[in-house]
This record gives structure tokens, C-alpha cells and sequence, in this order.
């Protein structure tokens, strides 16, 4: 199975008429706001954000049903893993493409810097790393009188 692309996005449509893809609000940074100094120097800060990481996979062999396993970690900027999210998709019958989306409900960071949303696909007992999406996140201090 190849990975042909994968993109992060904050939703993504598919028009039921045509079955076309949208990807909405494609993501490579994110500004935080803080309203208070104490929240921004927390050491892990649970962000209310809703994205999407959304792929195409190709895979030849359309005679027989196949099974996707792939996993998203995210990392922060010091590298340790901040999430998970296993995930298994169908490819069906006679068909060479599959689009796999994931969704995430929140995202814990713990500092500003540059995040990597990885995709490992899960072949035998091991995960392969088949892409990495790099997110710069910024921190904003904004005192309210």
C-alpha cells in the first residue's frame, strides 16, 4: 500500500453527487491565545481544536478486500509523543484508492515550537513511517482589562 498524500486540515466534505473531495482550512500553524499568563506556562495545555488528517492510499491488489492499519502520533517540539490514534480503514473490492480520514477532538500541547503529526502504516509487527505533517505552534498573551 502507498501513501499518496496526506494533508491536515480543520474539516474535510464529500459531495455525495460527485464524491469530490473538499479539504477545508488546510492547517500548518496554530496561534493559541492565553488570557492569563499562569494557563500559557502550564506545563501541558489541553487545546479545544478540531482538525482532520485526511489521505489517499493506493494499493493495486483489487481483487480481494483489504485492511489499512495506520497509526497518527503526534510529537512535540522536544519530541516526546503528546497523542495517538489507531486507526484501520477498508479498501473494498475492484477499487485501488481509499481516502482515510481521521479526526481529532483536542490536542495537548506542552510548549510552542514545531509539532509533527506522523502517519505510521502498520505492516506485520511493525509501524513504517510513511509521513510527516510539521505544525508551527504559537503562544499569545492577551490580558483583558
Amino acid at each position: 500500500m502507498k501513501n499518496i498524500w496526506t494533508i491536515l486540515c480543520s474539516r474535510s466534505l464529500i459531495d455525495q453527487r460527485t464524491n469530490s473531495l473538499s479539504l477545508i482550512d488546510c492547517v500548518d500553524e496554530l496561534t493559541v491565545t492565553f488570557s492569563k499568563l499562569e494557563e500559557m506556562s502550564t506545563a501541558n495545555k489541553n487545546i479545544p481544536v478540531m482538525l482532520e488528517v485526511v489521505s489517499l492510499w493506493h494499493d493495486e491488489a483489487k481483487d480481494s478486500e483489504r485492511n489499512l492499519t495506520y497509526v497518527i502520533e503526534i510529537s512535540d517540539p522536544q519530541g516526546q509523543k503528546v497523542g495517538e490514534f489507531k486507526n484501520e480503514a477498508k479498501f473494498v473490492v475492484g477499487s485501488t484508492r481509499l481516502r482515510a480520514i481521521t479526526g481529532i477532538n483536542g490536542l495537548r500541547l506542552t510548549s510552542e515550537g514545531q509539532y509533527l503529526f506522523k502517519v505510521l502504516l502498520q505492516e506485520a509487527n511493525e509501524l513504517k513511517l510513511i509521513s510527516e505533517i510539521p505544525v508551527d505552534v504559537k503562544f499569545l498573551l492577551k490580558l483583558t482589562k
